[in-house]
């Protein structure tokens, strides 16, 4: 069984880089490819699927992928769903408006991509919204990541982490950007602080799994969206707000149970198929 993992493969975005599923679970005996989906290339620079890809399972996430950014790429790949055995989103995420100049944004209340019909299992990471009766909560799989599991102590009151391209206007705070694609120094910085104020997804996942307070500048709709909700303000009161921001002690434990029962999900589809094929 060959199986290719579909996702925005971004070495100089910590959380893109480790949002796709192979890097925690086993996809397929004979794991075929990852592909970069913001322009539908492999890295040797064929289309996707090349030829010799035809007839695999293909899995597409994580990352915020259900955005203006990537709708063509992902009509593009769920237009060959014919040439797949099967194909499934986990992990995948709204992220339809941005203000890459800092503004703030209201939350997206539109639907599913008509796309989205094409593939056989939906697992997003988000909750609310984006109604529809065959997507389950499928949350990043960057929860497996052993990191999280390292004992880490908070020094700080309060510390920054932003987007790159969209700096959080508060002085008088460290920060870090999400640029780079090591987990460690990331998870290490988050930990520092009880309180950490970010407009970036996985600044205030990973903080969550960390048993952090978090502080959300919805500069992004997809901020909205967190299972385990952060506070969300204007930079300018944060202040005020963050004695309202609370820590999830079981936020670790529920994501990775949930993301388990989605892998077993997954296995099972691409174990029916394989049985039907052999017959």
């Amino acid at each position: 069984m060959r199986v290719a993992n579909v996702f925005r493969t971004d070495p100089t975005n910590a959380g893109d880089w480790h949002c796709a599923p192979f890097r925690y679970f086993d996809l397929g005996d004979s794991f075929f490819d990852v592909l970069d989906i913001s322009n539908k290339k492999k890295a040797t620079g064929a289309e996707y699927p090349p030829p010799d890809a035809r007839g695999e399972h293909v899995v597409l996430g994580g990352g915020g992928l259900i955005a203006k950014s990537f709708h063509e790429s992902m009509a593009a790949l769920a237009s060959r769903r014919a040439e797949m055995l099967s194909l499934v989103a986990w992990g995948i995420g709204e992220s339809e408006h941005v203000d890459r100049r800092g503004g703030l944004v209201a939350p997206y209340a539109g639907p599913l991509p008509e796309y989205m019909r094409a593939f056989d299992l939906i697992g997003l990471r988000d909750v609310g919204g984006l109604h529809d009766s065959r997507v389950e909560w499928a949350p990043c799989v960057s929860c497996m990541s052993p990191l999280f599991d390292q004992p880490r102590i908070f020094t700080r009151e309060a510390v920054i982490y932003e987007h790159k391209r969209i700096p959080i206007p508060i002085d008088g705070l460290e920060r870090m950007t999400n640029d780079g694609g090591d987990m460690a120094p990331k998870l290490d910085f988050l930990a520092s602080a009880e309180i950490v104020i970010t407009n970036s997804y996985h600044g205030a996942y990973w903080a969550t799994l960390l048993g952090r307070r978090v502080v959300a500048v919805p500069n992004m709709s997809k901020m909205y969206r967190l299972r385990h909700a952060p506070v969300i303000c204007a930079p300018d009161s944060w202040r005020r707000y963050a004695p309202l921001a609370r820590s999830y002690a079981d936020a670790l434990d529920e994501c990775r149970a949930a993301s388990c029962a989605f892998h077993c999900k997954v296995a099972a589809l691409h174990a029916a198929i394989e049985e039907k094929r052999n017959r």
